[in-house]
């Protein structure tokens, strides 16, 4: 974790992407844009966020999941044990994982068993999950509805925050999902998605988070709004 105290923005297509592949049908049908996503974001900023930030001497560096696993793999809507112990089995490769579409923790939490914990109340939609063993949960977690104007016709949008260590140094993890259609096109839609980035770091700043390094995992669904220059995005990187 270095001296690195801004956003380090995890890109959900680039963890999507392999876990798309393997898990098939399981998976969000946003899946098949993700050859036409590419972060360029990430590939710009490669060297910065070679997470040397996120290497600690003697350690191997923190991994970091982001990934959509889609409300329908949970009991509220039709899924199964059998189609989460799927998705279990690519979480648990990670050290941490912030997690969109997570309708429940606890869901997650049995088929994951022991391999990895839930950071308490990051739930609906947000979850966060640690390695116990190579990350410490430092005491601190909970969620937020972004607001009626930053939300869309699909549901109420929502972010999570867990206070987080590895090897010691302590970290934020943000996980959100941002709107997308309806009321969430165009410059409308630009602005939610602006809203949305300022309410995270206004809860970085409540939460006296701002010199302590931040990663987000999202789907931001910012290939509605050119990548990288979606304002949400920029925002983000401008004000972290």
């Amino acid at each position: 974790l270095g001296g690195m105290s801004g956003v380090v923005p995890a890109a959900a297509a680039v963890a999507a992407a392999s876990s798309c592949r393997r898990l098939g049908g399981n998976t969000s049908a946003s899946c098949a844009e993700l050859p036409r996503m590419a972060p360029v974001l990430l590939q710009r900023r490669s060297e910065v966020q070679q997470i040397g930030a996120l290497q600690v001497q003697g350690a191997s560096p923190l991994t970091v999941l982001s990934w959509n696993v889609l409300y329908k793999n949970f009991d509220c809507c039709g899924g199964t044990v059998s189609k989460r112990e799927q998705l279990a089995d690519v979480i648990a490769e990670a050290d941490v994982a912030g997690l969109q579409d997570c309708v429940s923790e606890d869901e997650m939490q049995f088929v994951l068993g022991e391999r990895m914990s839930k950071a308490p109340s990051t739930d609906h939609f947000n979850c966060v999950f640690y390695k116990a063993g190579r990350v410490s949960f430092e005491g601190i977690s909970g969620r937020q509805y972004l607001g009626d104007d930053a939300r869309d016709g699909y549901s109420r949008r929502t972010f999570s925050w867990a206070k987080l260590s590895f090897a010691g140094r302590p970290f934020w993890t943000f996980s959100t999902h941002w709107c997308l259609d309806g009321p969430c096109v165009g410059r409308a839609g630009r602005l939610r998605h602006k809203l949305s980035a300022e309410r995270m770091l206004e809860k970085r700043r409540d939460l006296g988070a701002t010199q302590v390094p931040m990663i987000i995992t999202a789907v931001a669904n910012s290939h509605a709004f050119n990548h990288d220059m979606d304002d949400g995005v920029q925002f983000l990187l401008a004000n972290g």
